[in-house]
């Protein structure tokens, strides 16, 4: 969806500036939107009125000034070495000790999926780099998550927060999937991907999700506890979740 441009104002602006923080808001000029007429006496209220409200009500995270450095947990920046408790444990103990920053120092750090906890900045410095594994197995058990749009239990995203406060993934360094020719891409089920026939792939499990969805009919909806996937299925976990 995209705003009129004759008002300025785009959804993309209005994302940016959500990211920005409500700072940036005072500096809007003033929008207005036509209503469509609910009758002669009466409109309809756009949501995009209540911007401004919205924008006013966000504020930037914030965080204590201490560092926990996940090489001091056990991390090694070899890129062989899997690092994932190291990382889970530097998170916690920044956690438990009321929040701060979980420090990447440089160097390429292996890791499956990293769960934020409150309060928890984690930050990839220069020349720093998280290799996420390529093994399903490292994004399991399942998260509640969403896959196009509809809720499921699916594999983790590979950096997750659920029901978590203030968090942030902040620094210079470089968050790399991995995915290529015979990682991850193959399961989009098409051939321009690395699939070839007879290997497994999504289209099953996306068709069966949206009807679960309730996408196809109304009567074809389950609650979410019974959308559940991951192993044995082929639905990629998302990137960043929070």
């Amino acid at each position: 969806m995209t705003i009129p441009t004759k008002f300025g104002f785009t959804r993309r602006l209005f994302l940016s500036a959500l990211g920005a923080g409500a700072a940036t808001a005072a500096g809007w000029k003033s929008i207005s939107f036509a209503h469509a007429k609910k009758s002669d006496a009466q409109s309809v209220e756009d949501p995009w009125d209540r911007a401004h409200d919205i924008l006013k009500r966000v504020k930037p995270p914030r965080f204590r000034q201490q560092k926990f450095d996940i090489t001091d947990f056990g991390a090694v920046g070899d890129g062989v070495t899997d690092c994932t408790t190291a990382i889970a444990d530097a998170i916690e103990m920044c956690h438990q000790r009321g929040g701060g920053r979980v420090y990447v120092p440089a160097g390429q750090f292996l890791t499956g999926a990293i769960h934020l906890k409150s309060n928890v900045n984690l930050h990839v410095t220069k020349d720093a780099t998280l290799l996420f594994s390529t093994d399903p197995d490292q994004y399991l058990p399942v998260v509640l998550t969403r896959w196009e749009g509809n809720d499921c239990y699916n594999y983790s995203p590979l950096i997750y927060a659920y029901r978590q406060t203030n968090v942030a993934v902040t620094g210079r360094g470089l968050l790399d999937g991995q995915a290529d020719l015979e990682h991850w891409w193959p399961w989009k089920q098409q051939t321009k991907w690395g699939w070839q026939e007879g290997d497994p792939g999504q289209n099953n499990d996306t068709a069966q999700l949206r009807a679960q969805g309730g996408a196809i009919a109304p009567f074809t909806q389950v609650p979410v506890e019974e959308r559940v996937y991951g192993d044995g299925h082929y639905l990629r976990p998302a990137f960043v979740e929070f």
